[in-house]
């Protein structure tokens, strides 16, 4: 057991970053479409030089040729993106500087500062700092803002996210010198590029109902071992015995990290957890080795419509087995699996190579013949009510499958189909709504800088609190100031937003981790997974 247990050691990693962050920029928003998810890297060098076709030939002849001087790149990136149009949404192209990102965002680690930032009237503001970081040894502090690195002037440059990045992208034992405005004074801050880990999960027990709340923001390098981590200390100590698994809001990652979670869910050695099919690929098949370190008793599984890929496959696999309870909306709907390749030029691509489907046989791919209907997707889910009412959530899918334990109806294709429905909140029937719940973070932001002092000093003293009217005056205040004229927050909408808004304060005063705990009272999703523990193992039928 103690040997198991060293396996998973992990120092504390990096909160996510928002906006410009040094040195990476992690997060994918709630309105952006979840690509990036279930990669395969493929690392034969290689596959990156295939010979000089027409599309070289044609690009030479143009620089040679023509009557005015191009730029070669421009032209040969939207001709990969012109033939990548006739492909499946999931198959891109990725520019080096995009290839450097992903790998930062997925390998679970990038050399930086250790930061939070948010880029607020032409200003990087540190939002939070991570401890024992370069930064913290540094002297850095949150709501410091970040006037100049090694001498060259940012603030109000109008620099772009790119440039500030790669101007903090350093070599491991680099000094980077930054100037920072704190109190309305000056400072010269030395600090030294260091590896920051990234977090990937936050977790919290549950004493009073013996669970454990897990939630996975992507599936990175470390997901696994992070997650390990956690359950060695909720469950293999004895303080809890069930899992809550909060898989909303993320868009997938690495396919070995979620398989290996499950192994850890599923007791049975060789149970079918997936398996994936292609044109050229024979059928893979994924299944649990046997090998569970702790014992998990049940299970609840939180998912929006923006759970994707490696997220989908967890649920669609504990769906199928009856092995938990599915609690939220239908899912984003992504079964491809892409290979990723690498180019000369430090690009790459990502190719779609096969659909992976849920031990049922279900295949939860989304239809992407017509593609002006595959992106519009969730507009249309809004407009129909379909996320706000079951019934009207894939009311036209005719495709049914059936658990292979209970012989549960469930529908395949278009996502995985919840076991409990909780719908969207009604204040998204607002014109603006999404306008205003973007925007936001800034606004906490803005008012946890300002008015510190007139919020609660701890996590769980803030869990008490309730929205007040000066919090409320300032946000329509906010609004106002942006020129948006028709975002008028009536009296009821603004209540509407009060979790939402109380969220984002808890972010900024006590972290992601430390706020979502202290949430959890008024999030319907968590509720009804708490409920759902407290009852008999019977699932509820669709």
């Amino acid at each position: 057991m103690n040997k198991s247990r060293n396996t998973y050691n992990y120092i504390q990693p990096l909160m996510l970053a928002v906006s410009v962050a040094f040195g990476i920029l992690m997060g994918f928003k709630l309105n952006e479409k979840p690509e990036n998810a279930l990669i395969y890297t493929n690392t034969d060098s290689s596959a990156g030089h295939a010979p000089v076709g027409r599309i070289e030939e044609l690009i030479r002849f143009i620089e040679n040729k023509y009557v005015e001087k191009v730029e070669s790149e421009v032209l040969i990136t939207d001709a990969i993106e012109a033939v990548f149009a006739h492909l499946d949404p999931h198959s891109v192209y990725l520019t080096p500087e995009e290839v450097s990102t992903v790998a930062d965002q997925m390998e679970g680690s990038y050399a930086g500062l250790g930061v939070e930032n948010f880029m607020i009237d032409d200003t990087v503001n540190i939002a939070s700092v991570l401890p024992d970081s370069p930064a913290a040894k540094s002297g850095m502090l949150v709501f410091d803002q970040l006037l100049a690195i090694d001498g060259k002037s940012i603030a109000g440059a109008h620099l772009p996210h790119d440039e500030v990045r790669n101007m903090l992208r350093k070599e491991p034992g680099t000094k980077v010198t930054v100037e920072v405005l704190r109190n309305k004074k000056k400072r010269q801050l030395q600090v030294v590029v260091d590896e920051v880990p990234v977090k990937s999960v936050h977790a919290f027990s549950l004493q009073n109902i013996q669970a454990v709340y897990v939630k996975i923001d992507h599936f990175g390098a470390t997901t696994y071992r992070e997650f390990m981590d956690v359950v060695e200390t909720s469950i293999g100590n004895g303080k809890a015995k069930h899992l809550i698994l909060d898989l909303r809001d993320n868009p997938g990652g690495y396919l070995p990290e979620a398989t290996n979670i499950l192994c850890q869910i599923f007791t049975e050695k060789d149970r079918l957890l997936l398996y994936t099919e292609g044109r050229n690929d024979k059928r893979n098949e994924y299944k649990s080795n046997g090998k569970q370190f702790f014992q998990i008793e049940k299970v609840a599984v939180l998912m929006n419509e923006h759970s994707a890929s490696a997220s989908e496959i967890i649920a669609g696999a504990i769906q199928d087995w009856d092995r938990g309870v599915i609690i939220g909306r239908r899912s984003y709907g992504k079964g491809l699996v892409q290979e990723q390749y690498p180019l000369s030029n430090g690009g790459a691509i990502r190719l779609t190579v096969s659909r992976y489907y849920t031990p049922s046989g279900r295949s939860i791919q989304r239809d992407y013949s017509d593609r002006v209907d595959w992106e519009n997707d969730f507009d249309e889910r809004l407009k129909n009510d379909g996320l706000f009412v079951r019934d009207r959530d894939g009311e036209t899918e005719e495709t049914h499958y059936v658990t292979l334990v209970k012989k549960r109806k469930v529908k395949g294709g278009g996502g995985i189909y919840p076991d409990i429905f909780i719908p969207l909140d009604s204040v998204f029937t607002y014109e603006h709504a999404f306008y205003v719940k973007d925007r936001l973070p800034e606004f906490a932001f803005r008012y946890v800088r300002k008015y510190r002092h007139l919020l609660p000093t701890t996590a769980a003293s803030f869990g008490q609190w309730q929205i007040t009217p000066h919090v409320e005056s300032n946000l329509r205040a906010f609004y106002n100031n942006q020129n948006e004229e028709d975002c008028i927050l009536l009296p009821d909408q603004l209540r509407g937003f009060h979790h939402a808004i109380k969220e984002q304060l808890g972010k900024w005063l006590f972290g992601e981790a430390h706020a979502i705990r202290a949430l959890q009272e008024g999030d319907p999703f968590f509720k009804m997974a708490a409920m759902t523990l407290q009852q008999s193992n019977k699932l509820p039928s669709q």
